[in-house]
Formats: structure tokens, sequence, C-alpha cells
């Protein structure tokens, strides 16, 4: 690095073309550093708690539903972060116990009357009292959102095979499923005409990720979650879902029978539900994160082109487990980043992958790049 920086300065030529590079380089930065989101907001705010209340006065009502809604958003937020064996280490809350770990409740929607009061709210959690509060118990917990999952769910109903028709059996299934509040972030395709044209329903049903995957980077994420399913309604055991699905992202495979569901929409819905349950299950056992340990690492990272190098710093930012990213020097071939972690530093290694990044040697440093076939395009 120091022989190319004299002959840089040696060069007036070369220095004005690294000068503009620079330029470009520092506007672009600061544009990703504007418009980067917290992990860890989104991973501890729990959405769209629906609460319906009424009492003799709307006050009275709005109290004893935002004070349930609390109550409701804790309980999603273990099961979002823990595994049911860390859950049960932990002691009952009480209501004042619980929001003294709230930050903040966003109305999203709400309507009252003289004695009822409707809302639908976002209750956020603060990152740091809640840690501390697991780690008191020795409960791992999760300190990685993961990264977005296109859905897609091929149905068969007798003759009827089912992919890209509307389906009002399907749409109110869905609408029972708690698809936010996730580890995951799971996104639908609209269903537009050249979406049609690439992807068919047999794919589907023989779980053909290719087309799929394609897809997939239309909505800007890289995996998929992808489910065929049957609903047999004659047989000695009455009407049955079967149903198969693979996620792309680490080859989780799964299938199983729903019986004795009150209808086809219920069994639907109890399928979904296991599904992302065992996916969650599953990514939580891989970032499970013990926040007594961490560290401070400085990296290596390819500056030669800049759009890759922004797609490192993107998914970096994905990774709850960093934080404190700070760019120690830039300039080509390759500039130095430092960051702090928390965990082990191969809950950090794993955390990275997931994120399509790979942490390998580089003489007495370490490098850190885009997994080779995980580059934007």
């Amino acid at each position: 690095m120091k022989v190319f920086m004299r002959k840089l300065l040696g060069n007036n030529h070369l220095f004005c073309i690294f000068a503009a590079f620079l330029g470009v380089f520092a506007a672009d930065i600061a544009a990703w550093a504007q418009a980067k989101e917290d992990p860890l907001d989104r991973l501890f705010t729990i959405q769209a708690i629906k609460v319906d209340e009424t009492a003799s006065r709307a006050s009275e009502a709005r109290r004893v539903a935002l004070a349930k809604a609390e109550l409701m958003a804790y309980e999603k937020l273990l099961v979002k972060l823990t595994q049911p064996e860390g859950r049960e280490k932990l002691p009952t809350m009480s209501a004042r116990e619980v929001q003294a770990m709230i930050s903040g409740i966003e109305v999203v929607e709400e309507q009252s009357s003289s004695r009822r009061y409707l809302a639908t709210l976002d209750v956020r959690f603060e990152p740091g009292v809640v840690s501390q509060f697991l780690a008191q118990y020795n409960v791992p917990h999760v300190l990685g959102t993961g990264r977005g999952i296109l859905v897609v769910h091929g149905h068969s109903r007798g003759l009827q095979d089912i992919l890209w028709e509307a389906d009002a059996t399907l749409d109110a299934a869905r609408e029972q499923v708690d698809w936010l509040n996730r580890i995951r972030q799971y996104v639908f395709p609209r269903g537009e005409m050249a979406e049609r044209a690439m992807l068919t329903y047999e794919e589907v049903a023989h779980l053909e990720a290719r087309d799929v995957l394609t897809l997939a980077r239309r909505y800007d994420v890289r995996s998929a979650l992808i489910i065929a399913s049957r609903w047999h309604t004659a047989g000695p055991e009455g009407a049955v879902l079967d149903y198969r699905f693979l996620n792309t992202d680490g080859d989780i495979t799964g299938d199983g029978r729903i019986r004795n569901a009150a209808s086809e929409e219920a069994a639907i819905a109890a399928m979904y539900a296991e599904a992302l349950e065992q996916i969650d299950s599953a990514w939580r056992a891989q970032l499970l994160v013990d926040t007594g340990q961490g560290g401070v690492l400085d990296v290596m990272v390819s500056s030669t082109e800049l759009g890759t190098y922004n797609q490192v710093l993107s998914r970096l930012d994905d990774v709850s487990l960093v934080s404190d990213v700070e760019q120690l020097q830039i300039g080509l071939p390759f500039s130095q980043l430092r960051f702090r972690y928390t965990g082990r530093e191969d809950q950090l290694v794993l955390a990275l992958r997931y994120a399509g990044l790979v942490l390998s040697p580089y003489g007495e440093s370490q490098l850190l790049a885009l997994r080779g076939d995980d580059v934007d395009d």
C-alpha cells in the first residue's frame, strides 16, 4: 500500500484520477449512510398488534388496550428472539416490568367511540434493555434479522392447480398468519405478466428453485420459500392437506400433513405456521448470540469497484451483531474497516455468511468480501 501511495503522489495524472474516484466514493458512502436502516430497530419492533377494547369511557378502553398490546408484543418478541428452551428460564413479567423495556408505541391506525377503542399498533422495545434482561437469565437470543425471502406457493384442489390465479381461500389463509414479526422478511410476488411467463405451477410443485430464484432477484432478495400443497377431501382420514417446502437459503426442507382442520383455509394457515416456525428455529439456532462476549475487528475490503464495495457495506449493515463501523483508510486496491461485534467470532463469521459475506485470512489481516455466488447484478 505504501508503494502504491508513493507512485500515486509521483504521478499527477494518476493522482487526479484517484482524487476524482475519492470524490465520487465519498459522496456515495454519505448517501449510503443516510439511507441505511437500523436492523436492531427492525428486529426489536413488533408490528401490527391489533386491539379492540370496550369500557365505561373511551379513555379507559384505550388504557386497557395499550396495556394488553404491550404484553402481546412482549410475548411475540420472545418467540421471535429466543428458542423455546430459553423462554422456559424466564420469570412471569408484570405489565410494569414489560413497559420498562418499551421505547415507544406507534399508532398505525385507530378508531374510538364513547366506550370503545380499536387500534393497530407497532411496539418498539429497547434492544439494550431486552438483551440485558435475557442475559440475566442466561437466555441466548438472536441479534440478526435475516435477509428477505420470496414466498412462492403452488396449491392443488381437486382438478384445479393454483399458482398465479386469484383464490379467496389462499388469501384468507395468509391473512391469518403473522408474516411481519419474523426474523426473516417475507415477500409475495405481485403476479405480473412477465412473472407468470417466468414460472409455472409444475416447477413449483416439484420444488424447482432455479426460476424462483431468478424471480426473487426482481424483489431484491436472494432466497425463496417454495411451497407445494394438495387439499384432499375424500379418503379414510377425511379432508387433509399434504405439503412440502424448500427454503433455498440453507436448503431447509420439510413436509407434513394437516389433519382435522376446520376448513381448507385453516389447514393452509396451519401449514404456513409450521413451515415458518421450522425456518425461524433453524435461523435462530444458527444466530443465537452470547451477549456477554464480543470484540473489535479490522478487515480489508476490495475497493477497486465502487459498486462491490458498497454492497459489502450494505450487507455489513444488515448484520445486527456488527456496530460502530469505521472506515480507517480508503484507497486502492483495498480499503480498511474497523467494527465492533457481539458474540463469539465464529458466530460473527456465521452471521456474515448468512448476509452474503465471507471473512478469510489475507496476509496478517482478514479480507471481507461478497460470497462468490451471492453478488448482486
